[in-house]
């Protein structure tokens, strides 16, 4: 629901409100009371200017043509979804949970938009009952699969199958890189000509670097300065794709168990 029908909500609910207790219920919304204030008149002038509200003595009161725009809003937008999403609900269940609950909400403050909703609704409760037995069925069949697919994890960590780790990439995960490689050599790949052009040795023009010894731990602290840049890092059975200050590291099971071990 748009900010404009919100407010035009709460003055149907109190018909007669004056600005300072409609002030209240939306200044909550906003970080200062600047930007509250900015958008409540904003959107008083703009419902005023197309007759949805008018102003009495300081007081707001709705029109008949507000109310209309209420029904409109739940018809169009609400109803319609939820009649779009019960027709397969497994498919998009956060979203439906989410609109029964608006939906019930609203209903419940607001016999207008309950009148309009039993109009347009071509879902029941019974619909809704049907659901909750497909979930049902649905948890019993997930437990299964997560039974069944836990073993074959573990099977595959027994064939040391290839295995991957997000993490932060940081100082820590930096000393591990220099750890694993032995100080032998390692290739950085890099896509970013700006950041290449930081290297503080040969071959940066080169998009892979390949450094061993102190040099890896410059190129480290360089990655570590410029963390929003894309690089990978070829460490000896283990590949590292930094990205956003991210470490994504990819190798067999066992090898990245003894990368990450402290």
């Amino acid at each position: 629901m748009t900010f404009n029908n919100s407010i035009l909500l709460i003055i149907k609910q109190n018909e007669g409100i004056d600005y300072n207790d409609l002030f209240a219920r939306i200044a909550s919304r906003y970080k200062n009371q600047s930007s509250a204030n900015s958008a409540l008149s904003r959107a008083l002038k703009n419902l005023i200017s197309f007759g949805q509200v008018k102003n009495q003595e300081n007081n707001y009161y709705i029109t008949d043509k507000g109310v209309a725009s209420i029904s409109i809003e739940m018809k169009e937008k609400l109803v319609l979804k939820l009649n779009e999403n019960m027709k397969r609900p497994l498919n998009n269940l956060e979203e439906t949970v989410q609109l029964l609950i608006v939906l019930s909400q609203r209903s419940s403050l607001d016999g207008d938009l309950l009148v309009n909703a039993k109009e347009n609704a071509s879902f029941t409760i019974n619909d809704i009952r049907n659901i909750r037995k497909k979930i049902t069925k649905e948890k019993a069949f997930l437990k299964k699969m997560d039974s069944l697919i836990k073993v074959q994890e573990e099977k595959l960590k027994e064939l040391d199958f290839n295995d991957s780790f997000e993490i932060n990439f940081d100082e820590k995960i930096a000393d591990k890189v220099i750890a694993f490689s032995k100080e032998k050599k390692i290739v950085f790949e890099l896509n970013d000509k700006s950041l290449i052009e930081k290297i503080p040795f040969p071959n940066k023009n080169k998009s892979e670097i390949i450094v061993e010894g102190e040099q890896i731990k410059q190129m480290l602290d360089l990655l570590l300065e410029y963390k929003l840049f894309k690089a990978t890092i070829y460490v000896p059975k283990v590949k590292i794709r930094l990205s956003r200050g991210k470490a994504k590291i990819f190798a067999s099971y066992e090898t990245l168990c003894d990368f990450l071990k402290d």
